[in-house]
């Protein structure tokens, strides 16, 4: 590392984290590893714990690699011009939070003669977490090649696993979006409402109904890169994993998907060409109702109560599909599939909806809240859907 070039912060904090201090010497987890005993077995396990000073140390070993490579080749895209290393002034690295796989480290870089550049450092240290950064790196990747007109995803710059003597650490770089925040589901005395987290650690709230917008233009987001012809799809997400954030700007929302764990087809139709030309229908379907019922779970603040968002937010999701279908209908060749879908859907009764509904409930994967939620919604949800593409 080199002193003069590094230093280190925790989001939301102005006191610099200095090698050797408390902090610094911070399990990453941020708990206390418990230990009193100071036999050689448990300070050998305690040893080993990765703390927050080691991250940072291998957050610059990552950076600086290769004479900053990696860094270099993002600062040429964001800053739109070449960088060499003698121009790099000053990184400042800011630990931003703690989730189920990765540690987010935000990345501030003064480069000499160019406005400050920021980029987001995704690190895991987990098996679980290291396996998950290399894919996702792949895939967002490969998906910013084939939706480069409208792209929702953040660039990303380079991949690399650091060895350490208590582990491995990985790292991707990638786009930081400037302006946009977290949001999810809460409630205040009975209200639901929608709260969207400010840098700051401030908390802006809006009505359910103000955030109609938001939640349209993930459906949107998440049917265009659904491929219409493969089947293949972004999944899994969730609202609780802060997978979307969003900007509000001049009464226009903005949205951006930063996280991608999976991404293939979840139906189980024919491999061969005529099979999927004859399901292509039937795995929209498929697709957008399980995107329906996904749309509408959260937990409140995020870690809290698993919840449902009100009915009223299954129009603007389905408007958000539709919209997606009206991008894809001048790109794939299938025709008017905004129209074409519609009537599709209006072949089905309402009960023939229910039961192509509780088949994929059947078939889910969530924990028994989310599942005990949905079923307690089940009719009204189904009922809604039903009525609001009658009326189409």
């Amino acid at each position: 590392m080199e002193p003069d070039l590094f230093c280190f912060f925790l989001s939301g904090e102005k006191k610099e984290v200095l090698p050797g201090s408390e902090l610094w010497e911070l399990p990453l987890s941020g708990k206390n590893t418990g230990f009193s005993s100071d036999t050689p077995s448990e300070r050998k396990l305690q040893d080993a714990v990765i703390t927050i000073g080691d991250y940072f140390l291998a957050s610059c070993r990552f950076l600086s690699e290769n004479n900053f490579s990696i860094l270099k080749a993002g600062l040429e895209v964001v800053c739109k011009r070449s960088v060499l290393t003698g121009q790099i002034d000053r990184i400042v690295v800011f630990l931003e939070k703690h989730g189920a796989f990765y540690h987010p480290l935000k990345i501030q870089v003064v480069v000499h003669g160019s406005p400050e550049c920021c980029f987001v450092l995704n690190g895991a240290v987990s098996k679980s977490g290291l396996s998950l950064l290399e894919n996702e790196y792949k895939i967002i990747s490969r998906l910013n090649k084939t939706h480069y007109v409208q792209r929702h995803l953040p660039m990303v710059f380079g991949v690399d696993v650091i060895t350490t003597d208590k582990g491995r650490i990985g790292f991707f770089l990638g786009e930081w979006f400037d302006g946009y925040k977290e949001f999810h589901a809460t409630q205040d005395h009975g209200i639901r409402q929608v709260v969207i987290w400010e840098s700051d650690g401030k908390c802006h709230y809006i009505s359910e109904v103000a955030a109609f917008p938001i939640y349209q233009e993930i459906s949107r987001i998440l049917t265009c890169y659904y491929d219409i012809e493969t089947f293949d799809q972004i999944f899994p997400w969730h609202h609780a994993a802060g997978d979307f954030i969003v900007r509000q700007e001049a009464g226009k929302v903005h949205v951006r998907l930063i996280s991608v764990r999976g991404y293939s087809p979840l139906t189980e139709f024919g491999a061969d060409e005529k099979d999927k030309q004859e399901h292509i229908l039937p795995s929209l379907l498929l697709f957008f109702l399980n995107l329906l019922l996904r749309m509408r779970l959260d937990r409140l603040n995020g870690t809290g109560q698993t919840v449902m968002l009100g009915k009223n937010m299954i129009k603007p999701v389905v408007e958000g599909f539709l919209h997606a279908l009206d991008e894809k209908s001048a790109v794939c060749g299938f025709g008017n599939l905004r129209l074409i879908f519609i009537a599709f859907f209006q072949q089905f009764s309402l009960e023939q909806v229910m039961g192509i509904m509780e088949n994929i409930l059947e078939s889910y994967q969530s924990n028994s809240e989310e599942i005990a939620l949905i079923k307690e919604n089940f009719e009204s949800h189904c009922r809604t859907l039903h009525v609001i593409f009658s009326g189409f």
